[in-house]
Protein backbone atom coordinates (compact mmCIF):
# COMPACT_ATOMS: atom_id res chain seq x y z
CA UNK A 1 0.00 0.00 0.00
CA UNK A 2 1.21 3.52 -0.65
CA UNK A 3 2.63 5.45 2.24
CA UNK A 4 1.91 9.00 3.25
CA UNK A 5 -1.87 8.68 3.45
CA UNK A 6 -3.75 10.78 5.97
CA UNK A 7 -4.54 9.10 9.26
CA UNK A 8 -7.66 7.02 9.43
CA UNK A 9 -10.55 8.55 11.37
CA UNK A 10 -10.60 7.91 15.09
CA UNK A 11 -13.35 5.97 16.83
CA UNK A 12 -15.70 8.96 17.08
CA UNK A 13 -15.75 9.66 13.34
CA UNK A 14 -15.28 6.15 11.95
CA UNK A 15 -18.05 4.13 10.35
CA UNK A 16 -19.50 1.32 12.48
CA UNK A 17 -19.50 -2.16 10.98
CA UNK A 18 -21.89 -4.95 11.89
CA UNK A 19 -20.91 -8.48 10.90
CA UNK A 20 -22.68 -10.46 13.65
CA UNK A 21 -25.91 -10.69 11.70
CA UNK A 22 -26.79 -9.13 8.33
CA UNK A 23 -23.80 -7.02 7.23
CA UNK A 24 -24.46 -3.33 7.86
CA UNK A 25 -22.44 -0.10 7.87
CA UNK A 26 -23.43 2.83 10.06
CA UNK A 27 -22.08 6.25 9.15
CA UNK A 28 -21.98 9.10 11.68
CA UNK A 29 -25.41 10.68 11.87
CA UNK A 30 -27.05 8.08 9.62
CA UNK A 31 -28.80 4.74 10.23
CA UNK A 32 -26.99 1.49 9.48
CA UNK A 33 -27.42 0.34 5.89
CA UNK A 34 -26.52 -2.62 3.71
CA UNK A 35 -23.15 -1.99 1.99
CA UNK A 36 -24.13 -3.00 -1.51
CA UNK A 37 -24.86 -6.36 -3.15
CA UNK A 38 -23.73 -9.69 -1.63
CA UNK A 39 -20.36 -9.91 -3.44
CA UNK A 40 -19.52 -6.37 -2.37
CA UNK A 41 -20.42 -7.36 1.20
CA UNK A 42 -18.07 -10.33 0.81
CA UNK A 43 -15.19 -8.01 -0.18
CA UNK A 44 -15.87 -5.75 2.82
CA UNK A 45 -16.07 -8.73 5.17
CA UNK A 46 -12.67 -10.04 4.07
CA UNK A 47 -11.04 -6.63 4.53
CA UNK A 48 -12.60 -6.16 7.97
CA UNK A 49 -11.82 -9.62 9.32
CA UNK A 50 -8.20 -9.39 8.19
CA UNK A 51 -7.93 -6.73 10.94
CA UNK A 52 -6.08 -3.95 9.11
CA UNK A 53 -3.71 -6.38 7.39
CA UNK A 54 -3.16 -5.86 3.64
CA UNK A 55 -4.96 -8.29 1.34
CA UNK A 56 -3.64 -8.94 -2.16
CA UNK A 57 -5.91 -9.03 -5.20
CA UNK A 58 -5.27 -12.78 -5.56
CA UNK A 59 -6.26 -13.37 -1.92
CA UNK A 60 -9.44 -11.35 -2.33
CA UNK A 61 -10.41 -13.24 -5.46
CA UNK A 62 -9.85 -16.61 -3.75
CA UNK A 63 -11.73 -15.48 -0.62
CA UNK A 64 -14.76 -14.14 -2.48
CA UNK A 65 -15.11 -16.55 -5.43
CA UNK A 66 -12.92 -19.55 -4.56
CA UNK A 67 -12.38 -21.93 -7.45
CA UNK A 68 -15.30 -20.42 -9.38
CA UNK A 69 -13.71 -16.99 -9.96
CA UNK A 70 -14.71 -15.51 -13.33
CA UNK A 71 -12.17 -14.00 -15.72
CA UNK A 72 -13.54 -10.57 -14.78
CA UNK A 73 -12.91 -11.04 -11.03
CA UNK A 74 -10.07 -8.49 -10.75
CA UNK A 75 -12.11 -5.89 -12.61
CA UNK A 76 -15.14 -6.61 -10.45
CA UNK A 77 -12.98 -6.05 -7.37
CA UNK A 78 -12.06 -2.56 -8.58
CA UNK A 79 -15.75 -1.79 -9.01
CA UNK A 80 -16.62 -3.05 -5.54
CA UNK A 81 -13.77 -1.22 -3.80
CA UNK A 82 -14.64 2.03 -5.60
CA UNK A 83 -18.25 1.68 -4.41
CA UNK A 84 -17.09 0.94 -0.85
CA UNK A 85 -14.82 4.00 -0.81
CA UNK A 86 -17.75 6.14 -1.95
CA UNK A 87 -19.94 4.63 0.79
CA UNK A 88 -17.39 4.96 3.61
CA UNK A 89 -16.24 8.50 2.76
CA UNK A 90 -19.20 10.19 1.07
CA UNK A 91 -17.73 13.70 1.39
CA UNK A 92 -14.29 12.91 -0.03
CA UNK A 93 -13.29 15.02 -3.04
CA UNK A 94 -12.29 13.48 -6.36
CA UNK A 95 -8.59 14.25 -5.89
CA UNK A 96 -8.56 13.78 -2.10
CA UNK A 97 -6.73 10.62 -0.96
CA UNK A 98 -8.73 7.92 0.76
CA UNK A 99 -8.34 7.56 4.52
CA UNK A 100 -10.25 4.34 5.26
CA UNK A 101 -10.02 1.94 2.30
CA UNK A 102 -6.53 2.17 0.80
CA UNK A 103 -5.32 0.29 -2.23
CA UNK A 104 -3.05 0.03 -5.22
CA UNK A 105 -2.17 -2.55 -7.87
CA UNK A 106 -0.95 -4.98 -5.17
CA UNK A 107 -4.05 -5.06 -3.03
CA UNK A 108 -6.13 -3.33 -0.37
CA UNK A 109 -6.26 -2.59 3.35
CA UNK A 110 -9.14 -1.22 5.41
CA UNK A 111 -8.08 1.07 8.25
CA UNK A 112 -10.67 1.35 11.00
CA UNK A 113 -10.53 1.32 14.82
CA UNK A 114 -11.08 -2.01 16.58
CA UNK A 115 -14.07 -0.69 18.49
CA UNK A 116 -15.89 0.08 15.23
CA UNK A 117 -16.29 -3.62 14.26
CA UNK A 118 -18.76 -5.67 16.29
CA UNK A 119 -16.99 -8.97 15.57
CA UNK A 120 -13.74 -7.57 16.96
CA UNK A 121 -15.50 -6.27 20.08
CA UNK A 122 -17.19 -9.65 20.58
CA UNK A 123 -13.87 -11.49 20.55
CA UNK A 124 -12.31 -8.92 22.90
CA UNK A 125 -15.19 -9.32 25.37
CA UNK A 126 -14.97 -13.11 25.15
CA UNK A 127 -11.24 -12.97 25.89
CA UNK A 128 -11.85 -10.64 28.84
CA UNK A 129 -14.45 -13.13 30.11
CA UNK A 130 -11.92 -15.95 29.83
CA UNK A 131 -9.46 -13.94 31.90
CA UNK A 132 -12.16 -13.31 34.51
CA UNK A 133 -12.78 -17.06 34.64
CA UNK A 134 -9.09 -17.67 35.28
CA UNK A 135 -9.29 -15.19 38.19
CA UNK A 136 -12.29 -17.04 39.56
CA UNK A 137 -14.56 -13.98 39.10
CA UNK A 138 -17.79 -15.62 37.96
CA UNK A 139 -19.88 -12.45 38.23
CA UNK A 140 -17.48 -10.51 35.97
CA UNK A 141 -17.37 -13.38 33.45
CA UNK A 142 -21.16 -13.49 33.39
CA UNK A 143 -21.46 -9.73 32.78
CA UNK A 144 -18.77 -9.66 30.08
CA UNK A 145 -20.36 -12.56 28.21
CA UNK A 146 -23.78 -10.89 28.41
CA UNK A 147 -22.30 -7.77 26.79
CA UNK A 148 -20.54 -9.85 24.13
CA UNK A 149 -23.65 -11.83 23.21
CA UNK A 150 -25.75 -8.65 23.01
CA UNK A 151 -23.72 -7.65 19.95
CA UNK A 152 -25.31 -10.43 17.88
CA UNK A 153 -28.43 -9.84 15.77
CA UNK A 154 -28.60 -13.11 13.81
CA UNK A 155 -26.33 -15.44 11.86
CA UNK A 156 -22.86 -13.97 11.35
CA UNK A 157 -22.28 -12.61 7.83
CA UNK A 158 -25.84 -13.56 6.94
CA UNK A 159 -26.26 -14.03 3.20
CA UNK A 160 -22.61 -13.24 2.39
CA UNK A 161 -21.23 -15.64 -0.25
CA UNK A 162 -17.74 -17.09 -0.71
CA UNK A 163 -15.43 -19.58 1.01
CA UNK A 164 -13.92 -17.00 3.36
CA UNK A 165 -17.36 -15.94 4.62
CA UNK A 166 -18.36 -19.57 5.10
CA UNK A 167 -15.27 -20.35 7.18
CA UNK A 168 -15.59 -17.18 9.27
CA UNK A 169 -19.29 -17.77 9.76
CA UNK A 170 -18.53 -21.23 11.16
CA UNK A 171 -15.72 -19.91 13.37
CA UNK A 172 -17.75 -17.04 14.79
CA UNK A 173 -20.77 -19.27 15.32
CA UNK A 174 -18.65 -21.73 17.28
CA UNK A 175 -17.29 -18.89 19.43
CA UNK A 176 -20.81 -17.65 20.02
CA UNK A 177 -22.03 -21.10 21.05
CA UNK A 178 -19.13 -21.45 23.48
CA UNK A 179 -19.94 -18.02 24.93
CA UNK A 180 -23.61 -18.98 25.28
CA UNK A 181 -22.66 -22.15 27.13
CA UNK A 182 -20.28 -20.32 29.45
CA UNK A 183 -22.90 -17.64 30.10
CA UNK A 184 -25.37 -20.29 31.24
CA UNK A 185 -22.72 -21.99 33.39
CA UNK A 186 -22.00 -18.68 35.11
CA UNK A 187 -25.70 -18.06 35.64
CA UNK A 188 -26.10 -21.48 37.26
CA UNK A 189 -23.09 -20.84 39.49
CA UNK A 190 -24.67 -17.52 40.54
CA UNK A 191 -28.00 -19.23 41.31
CA UNK A 192 -29.80 -17.62 38.35
CA UNK A 193 -31.30 -20.90 37.11
CA UNK A 194 -34.58 -19.38 35.94
CA UNK A 195 -32.87 -16.83 33.69
CA UNK A 196 -31.20 -19.39 31.41
CA UNK A 197 -34.02 -21.87 30.81
CA UNK A 198 -35.31 -20.08 27.65
CA UNK A 199 -31.76 -19.87 26.26
CA UNK A 200 -31.02 -23.52 27.03
CA UNK A 201 -34.34 -24.59 25.54
CA UNK A 202 -33.38 -22.81 22.30
CA UNK A 203 -29.82 -24.17 22.34
CA UNK A 204 -30.85 -27.80 22.86
CA UNK A 205 -33.35 -27.43 20.04
CA UNK A 206 -30.59 -26.01 17.82
CA UNK A 207 -28.00 -28.63 18.85
CA UNK A 208 -30.04 -31.69 19.89
CA UNK A 209 -26.99 -34.00 20.08
CA UNK A 210 -24.93 -31.78 22.39
CA UNK A 211 -24.85 -33.65 25.68
CA UNK A 212 -23.17 -30.79 27.54
CA UNK A 213 -26.11 -28.51 26.73
CA UNK A 214 -28.51 -31.23 27.78
CA UNK A 215 -26.77 -31.51 31.15
CA UNK A 216 -26.93 -27.74 31.69
CA UNK A 217 -30.63 -27.76 30.76
CA UNK A 218 -31.30 -30.53 33.29
CA UNK A 219 -29.45 -28.62 36.01
CA UNK A 220 -31.35 -25.40 35.32
CA UNK A 221 -34.75 -27.11 35.39
CA UNK A 222 -33.89 -29.07 38.53
CA UNK A 223 -32.65 -25.90 40.22
CA UNK A 224 -36.05 -24.29 39.60
CA UNK A 225 -37.89 -27.25 41.11
CA UNK A 226 -39.00 -28.56 37.70
CA UNK A 227 -37.70 -32.10 38.23
CA UNK A 228 -40.13 -33.83 35.90
CA UNK A 229 -39.05 -31.60 33.01
CA UNK A 230 -35.38 -32.25 33.83
CA UNK A 231 -35.92 -36.00 33.61
CA UNK A 232 -37.87 -35.54 30.36
CA UNK A 233 -34.78 -33.84 28.90
CA UNK A 234 -32.72 -36.92 29.80
CA UNK A 235 -35.30 -39.27 28.28
CA UNK A 236 -35.37 -37.22 25.07
CA UNK A 237 -31.56 -37.26 24.96
CA UNK A 238 -31.50 -41.05 25.31
CA UNK A 239 -34.03 -41.40 22.49
CA UNK A 240 -32.39 -38.93 20.09
CA UNK A 241 -28.86 -40.32 20.55
CA UNK A 242 -30.15 -43.82 19.97
CA UNK A 243 -32.08 -42.87 16.84
CA UNK A 244 -29.44 -40.60 15.30
CA UNK A 245 -26.14 -42.22 16.31
CA UNK A 246 -27.00 -45.59 17.83
CA UNK A 247 -25.34 -44.66 21.15
CA UNK A 248 -26.45 -44.18 24.74
CA UNK A 249 -25.89 -40.96 26.73
CA UNK A 250 -22.31 -40.51 27.92
CA UNK A 251 -21.37 -41.69 31.43
CA UNK A 252 -21.25 -38.10 32.73
CA UNK A 253 -24.82 -37.37 31.69
CA UNK A 254 -26.05 -40.69 33.05
CA UNK A 255 -24.32 -40.01 36.37
CA UNK A 256 -25.90 -36.54 36.54
CA UNK A 257 -29.33 -38.09 35.94
CA UNK A 258 -28.76 -40.52 38.81
CA UNK A 259 -27.66 -37.72 41.14
CA UNK A 260 -30.67 -35.58 40.26
CA UNK A 261 -32.98 -38.53 40.91
CA UNK A 262 -31.45 -38.65 44.39
CA UNK A 263 -31.92 -34.87 44.77
CA UNK A 264 -28.14 -34.60 45.11
CA UNK A 265 -26.89 -32.49 42.18
CA UNK A 266 -23.09 -32.62 41.92
CA UNK A 267 -21.06 -29.40 41.91
CA UNK A 268 -21.03 -27.70 38.53
CA UNK A 269 -17.77 -28.46 36.73
CA UNK A 270 -16.14 -25.69 34.65
CA UNK A 271 -16.28 -27.70 31.43
CA UNK A 272 -18.39 -30.76 30.67
CA UNK A 273 -20.28 -32.45 33.54
CA UNK A 274 -18.57 -35.50 34.97
CA UNK A 275 -19.53 -38.43 37.14
CA UNK A 276 -18.55 -37.97 40.80
CA UNK A 277 -14.98 -38.93 41.57
CA UNK A 278 -14.46 -42.36 43.16
CA UNK A 279 -14.01 -42.33 46.94
CA UNK A 280 -10.44 -43.55 46.78
CA UNK A 281 -7.34 -42.76 44.74
CA UNK A 282 -7.56 -45.28 41.92
CA UNK A 283 -4.07 -44.50 40.63
CA UNK A 284 -2.34 -46.04 43.64
CA UNK A 285 -0.16 -43.93 45.87
CA UNK A 286 -0.21 -40.12 45.88
CA UNK A 287 3.29 -40.09 44.44
CA UNK A 288 2.21 -42.31 41.56
CA UNK A 289 -0.77 -40.05 40.83
CA UNK A 290 1.36 -36.92 40.87
CA UNK A 291 3.91 -38.51 38.54
CA UNK A 292 1.11 -39.47 36.16
CA UNK A 293 -0.32 -35.95 36.19
CA UNK A 294 3.10 -34.39 35.61
CA UNK A 295 3.74 -36.72 32.68
CA UNK A 296 0.33 -35.98 31.22
CA UNK A 297 0.77 -32.23 31.44
CA UNK A 298 4.17 -32.39 29.78
CA UNK A 299 3.01 -34.64 26.94
CA UNK A 300 -0.23 -32.81 26.16
CA UNK A 301 1.09 -29.26 26.35
CA UNK A 302 4.44 -29.62 24.60
CA UNK A 303 3.17 -31.23 21.41
CA UNK A 304 2.40 -27.98 19.60
CA UNK A 305 5.91 -26.71 20.32
CA UNK A 306 7.33 -29.71 18.48
CA UNK A 307 4.82 -29.53 15.61
CA UNK A 308 2.99 -32.77 16.49
CA UNK A 309 -0.43 -33.79 17.77
CA UNK A 310 0.28 -35.45 21.15
CA UNK A 311 -1.60 -38.61 22.07
CA UNK A 312 -1.71 -39.77 25.69
CA UNK A 313 -3.15 -43.23 26.34
CA UNK A 314 -4.13 -44.29 29.87
CA UNK A 315 -4.07 -48.09 29.98
CA UNK A 316 -5.15 -50.53 32.64
CA UNK A 317 -7.79 -53.11 33.51
CA UNK A 318 -11.35 -52.29 34.44
CA UNK A 319 -11.64 -50.64 37.83
CA UNK A 320 -8.11 -49.21 37.76
CA UNK A 321 -9.31 -45.58 37.64
CA UNK A 322 -8.62 -44.63 34.03
CA UNK A 323 -11.69 -42.41 33.66
CA UNK A 324 -11.05 -40.61 36.96
CA UNK A 325 -7.43 -39.92 36.01
CA UNK A 326 -8.46 -38.72 32.54
CA UNK A 327 -10.91 -36.26 34.13
CA UNK A 328 -8.18 -34.87 36.40
CA UNK A 329 -5.78 -34.52 33.48
CA UNK A 330 -8.39 -32.78 31.33
CA UNK A 331 -8.98 -30.22 34.07
CA UNK A 332 -5.24 -29.78 34.63
CA UNK A 333 -4.54 -28.82 31.00
CA UNK A 334 -7.83 -27.01 30.26
CA UNK A 335 -6.15 -23.62 29.94
CA UNK A 336 -3.94 -24.92 27.11
CA UNK A 337 -7.00 -25.75 25.01
CA UNK A 338 -9.11 -22.57 24.93
CA UNK A 339 -11.64 -24.00 22.47
CA UNK A 340 -12.69 -26.65 25.00
CA UNK A 341 -12.80 -30.42 24.77
CA UNK A 342 -14.56 -33.02 22.68
CA UNK A 343 -15.72 -36.28 24.26
CA UNK A 344 -16.57 -39.62 22.67
CA UNK A 345 -17.40 -42.96 24.31
CA UNK A 346 -16.01 -45.71 22.07
CA UNK A 347 -17.79 -48.53 23.97
CA UNK A 348 -14.73 -50.76 24.15
CA UNK A 349 -16.34 -54.02 25.19
CA UNK A 350 -19.83 -53.51 23.92
CA UNK A 351 -20.87 -56.36 21.62
CA UNK A 352 -20.75 -53.73 18.83
CA UNK A 353 -18.02 -51.17 19.59
CA UNK A 354 -18.64 -47.68 18.27
CA UNK A 355 -17.44 -47.40 14.67
CA UNK A 356 -15.38 -44.33 13.67
CA UNK A 357 -18.02 -43.10 11.22
CA UNK A 358 -20.70 -42.75 13.91
CA UNK A 359 -18.24 -41.19 16.34
CA UNK A 360 -17.12 -38.68 13.71
CA UNK A 361 -20.74 -37.66 13.15
CA UNK A 362 -21.09 -37.12 16.91
CA UNK A 363 -17.91 -35.02 17.06
CA UNK A 364 -18.87 -32.95 14.01
CA UNK A 365 -22.21 -32.16 15.64
CA UNK A 366 -20.30 -31.07 18.76
CA UNK A 367 -18.21 -28.79 16.52
CA UNK A 368 -21.45 -27.13 15.35
CA UNK A 369 -21.27 -28.55 11.82
CA UNK A 370 -24.86 -28.63 10.47
CA UNK A 371 -26.21 -32.12 9.91
CA UNK A 372 -26.80 -31.36 6.23
CA UNK A 373 -23.06 -30.76 5.75
CA UNK A 374 -21.92 -34.04 7.33
CA UNK A 375 -21.11 -36.46 4.49
CA UNK A 376 -22.16 -40.09 4.58
CA UNK A 377 -18.71 -41.39 3.63
CA UNK A 378 -16.50 -42.01 6.74
CA UNK A 379 -13.34 -40.82 4.97
CA UNK A 380 -15.01 -37.56 4.00
CA UNK A 381 -16.26 -37.16 7.56
CA UNK A 382 -12.70 -37.60 8.81
CA UNK A 383 -11.44 -34.96 6.36
CA UNK A 384 -14.15 -32.49 7.42
CA UNK A 385 -13.40 -33.21 11.09
CA UNK A 386 -9.69 -32.47 10.65
CA UNK A 387 -10.52 -29.31 8.71
CA UNK A 388 -12.82 -28.12 11.50
CA UNK A 389 -10.09 -28.73 14.10
CA UNK A 390 -7.39 -26.98 12.04
CA UNK A 391 -8.49 -23.57 13.35
CA UNK A 392 -9.14 -24.71 16.92
CA UNK A 393 -7.17 -25.83 19.97
CA UNK A 394 -9.16 -28.59 21.62
CA UNK A 395 -8.56 -31.64 23.79
CA UNK A 396 -10.15 -34.74 22.26
CA UNK A 397 -11.07 -37.24 25.00
CA UNK A 398 -11.75 -40.79 23.79
CA UNK A 399 -13.13 -43.12 26.43
CA UNK A 400 -12.74 -46.88 26.06
CA UNK A 401 -10.72 -47.28 22.87
CA UNK A 402 -9.92 -50.80 21.68
CA UNK A 403 -7.91 -50.86 18.44
CA UNK A 404 -5.88 -48.36 16.44
CA UNK A 405 -8.29 -48.47 13.49
CA UNK A 406 -10.98 -47.11 15.80
CA UNK A 407 -8.82 -44.19 16.98
CA UNK A 408 -6.77 -43.11 13.95
CA UNK A 409 -9.68 -41.39 12.08
CA UNK A 410 -10.39 -39.35 15.24
CA UNK A 411 -6.90 -37.83 15.53
CA UNK A 412 -6.58 -34.11 14.66
CA UNK A 413 -4.48 -33.43 11.58
CA UNK A 414 -2.66 -30.27 12.67
CA UNK A 415 -0.73 -29.26 15.81
CA UNK A 416 -2.53 -27.26 18.47
CA UNK A 417 -4.98 -29.92 19.60
CA UNK A 418 -4.25 -33.09 21.58
CA UNK A 419 -5.80 -36.49 22.27
CA UNK A 420 -6.36 -38.14 25.65
CA UNK A 421 -7.70 -41.68 25.53
CA UNK A 422 -8.41 -44.51 27.94
CA UNK A 423 -8.12 -48.17 27.00
CA UNK A 424 -7.86 -51.62 28.51
CA UNK A 425 -5.69 -52.77 25.63
CA UNK A 426 -1.92 -52.81 26.16
CA UNK A 427 -1.23 -53.07 22.44
CA UNK A 428 -3.17 -49.97 21.37
CA UNK A 429 -0.70 -47.26 22.44
CA UNK A 430 2.29 -48.82 20.64
CA UNK A 431 0.18 -48.99 17.47
CA UNK A 432 -0.42 -45.21 17.46
CA UNK A 433 2.36 -42.96 16.13
CA UNK A 434 4.08 -40.86 18.81
CA UNK A 435 1.67 -42.00 21.53
CA UNK A 436 2.74 -41.93 25.18
CA UNK A 437 1.04 -44.20 27.67
CA UNK A 438 0.46 -44.23 31.41
CA UNK A 439 -0.27 -47.68 32.79
CA UNK A 440 -2.47 -48.11 35.85
CA UNK A 441 -2.71 -51.25 37.94
CA UNK A 442 -5.90 -52.61 39.43
CA UNK A 443 -6.56 -53.00 43.13
CA UNK A 444 -6.06 -56.43 44.72
CA UNK A 445 -9.15 -58.56 44.19
CA UNK A 446 -9.04 -60.22 47.59
CA UNK A 447 -7.04 -60.33 50.77
CA UNK A 448 -7.39 -64.11 50.85
CA UNK A 449 -3.82 -65.51 50.61
CA UNK A 450 -5.12 -68.65 48.96
CA UNK A 451 -5.91 -66.62 45.83
CA UNK A 452 -3.19 -66.55 43.23
CA UNK A 453 -1.86 -70.06 43.80
CA UNK A 454 0.60 -71.30 41.21
CA UNK A 455 -0.93 -73.26 38.35
CA UNK A 456 -0.51 -76.97 38.72
CA UNK A 457 -1.26 -76.98 42.46
CA UNK A 458 -3.95 -79.40 43.57
CA UNK A 459 -7.36 -78.30 42.41
CA UNK A 460 -6.07 -75.73 39.95
CA UNK A 461 -7.30 -77.53 36.87
CA UNK A 462 -11.10 -77.35 37.06
CA UNK A 463 -13.80 -76.05 39.36
CA UNK A 464 -13.82 -78.09 42.55
CA UNK A 465 -16.08 -78.73 45.48
CA UNK A 466 -16.60 -75.96 47.96
CA UNK A 467 -15.59 -73.16 45.56
CA UNK A 468 -17.92 -70.49 44.16
CA UNK A 469 -19.54 -71.26 40.85
CA UNK A 470 -17.26 -69.35 38.51
CA UNK A 471 -20.13 -68.88 36.09
CA UNK A 472 -22.07 -66.66 38.54
CA UNK A 473 -21.52 -62.90 38.72
CA UNK A 474 -19.06 -61.76 41.37
CA UNK A 475 -20.22 -58.43 42.77
CA UNK A 476 -16.85 -57.86 44.44
CA UNK A 477 -14.90 -58.05 41.18
CA UNK A 478 -14.86 -54.67 39.43
CA UNK A 479 -14.20 -54.01 35.79
CA UNK A 480 -15.84 -57.06 34.16
CA UNK A 481 -19.31 -55.64 33.64
CA UNK A 482 -18.42 -54.04 30.29
CA UNK A 483 -16.94 -57.19 28.77
CA UNK A 484 -18.99 -59.37 26.42
CA UNK A 485 -20.70 -62.13 28.43
CA UNK A 486 -18.29 -64.91 27.42
CA UNK A 487 -15.22 -62.86 28.32
CA UNK A 488 -16.83 -61.66 31.56
CA UNK A 489 -17.54 -65.27 32.62
CA UNK A 490 -13.97 -66.30 31.80
CA UNK A 491 -12.54 -63.32 33.67
CA UNK A 492 -14.59 -64.08 36.78
CA UNK A 493 -13.61 -67.74 36.71
CA UNK A 494 -9.91 -66.96 36.38
CA UNK A 495 -10.11 -64.27 39.06
CA UNK A 496 -11.73 -66.73 41.49
CA UNK A 497 -9.00 -69.23 40.71
CA UNK A 498 -6.17 -66.77 41.06
CA UNK A 499 -4.93 -68.33 37.84
CA UNK A 500 -1.34 -68.05 36.71
CA UNK A 501 0.85 -68.79 35.13
CA UNK A 502 -1.24 -71.07 32.93
CA UNK A 503 -0.47 -72.75 29.64
CA UNK A 504 -3.12 -72.70 26.94
CA UNK A 505 -3.98 -76.33 27.78
CA UNK A 506 -4.36 -75.53 31.49
CA UNK A 507 -6.41 -72.48 30.64
CA UNK A 508 -8.70 -74.61 28.46
CA UNK A 509 -9.20 -76.98 31.37
CA UNK A 510 -10.09 -74.12 33.75
CA UNK A 511 -12.52 -72.62 31.25
CA UNK A 512 -13.94 -75.96 30.15
CA UNK A 513 -13.43 -75.27 26.45
CA UNK A 514 -11.24 -76.33 23.55
CA UNK A 515 -7.61 -75.31 23.22
CA UNK A 516 -8.06 -72.98 20.21
CA UNK A 517 -11.07 -71.28 21.75
CA UNK A 518 -9.24 -70.86 25.06
CA UNK A 519 -6.31 -69.21 23.27
CA UNK A 520 -8.67 -66.72 21.61
CA UNK A 521 -10.30 -65.88 24.94
CA UNK A 522 -6.88 -65.47 26.57
CA UNK A 523 -5.69 -63.01 23.93
CA UNK A 524 -8.91 -60.99 24.22
CA UNK A 525 -8.46 -60.84 28.00
CA UNK A 526 -4.87 -59.68 27.55
CA UNK A 527 -6.16 -56.82 25.36
CA UNK A 528 -8.73 -56.08 28.09
CA UNK A 529 -6.00 -55.90 30.73
CA UNK A 530 -7.46 -58.84 32.68
CA UNK A 531 -4.50 -61.14 31.96
CA UNK A 532 -0.76 -60.73 31.47
CA UNK A 533 1.29 -62.87 29.09
CA UNK A 534 4.78 -63.22 30.63
CA UNK A 535 5.85 -65.56 27.84
CA UNK A 536 4.40 -66.79 24.57
CA UNK A 537 1.55 -69.24 25.25
CA UNK A 538 1.53 -68.47 29.00
CA UNK A 539 -1.04 -66.35 30.83
CA UNK A 540 -1.56 -65.11 34.38
CA UNK A 541 -3.45 -62.50 36.35
CA UNK A 542 -1.50 -59.23 36.62
CA UNK A 543 0.77 -59.00 39.65
CA UNK A 544 -0.95 -56.73 42.16
CA UNK A 545 0.89 -53.95 44.01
Amino acid sequence: MRGGNPAAPDGDGAPLFRLLGPVRVGLPGAPAARPGPPLQQAVLSVLLLRRRRPVTVAELVASVWGDDAPASAAGNLRTYTWALRTLLEPGRGAREPARILLGDERGYVLRTPEESVDAWRFEQQAEAARQARERGDTAAEHALLADALALWSGEALAGVPGPFAEEERARLTALRTTARKRHTVCALRLGLHHTVIPELTALTREFPLDEELRALHMRALHGCGRQAEAFTVFADTHRILGEELGVAPCPELTALHARLLAHDPPPLAPDRPRAPAPPQDRTGSTDQAERALATAKRVLTEGAEHGVVPVLAITGPGGAGKTALAARIADLVADRFPDGRLFADLRTWSPVPADPGSVLAHLLHALEVPAARIPADPDQRAALYRSALAVRRVLVVLEGARIAAQVTPLLPGTPGSAVLLTTRSRVLAPALPAATHIELTAHPRSADPSRGEVAGAPGAGAPGAGEPDAGEPDADTPGHEHLPPELARAARRLTHRGAGPLSVDALAAVLGTGRAHAAGIAEALVDAGVLDTPAAGTYRLPIRP
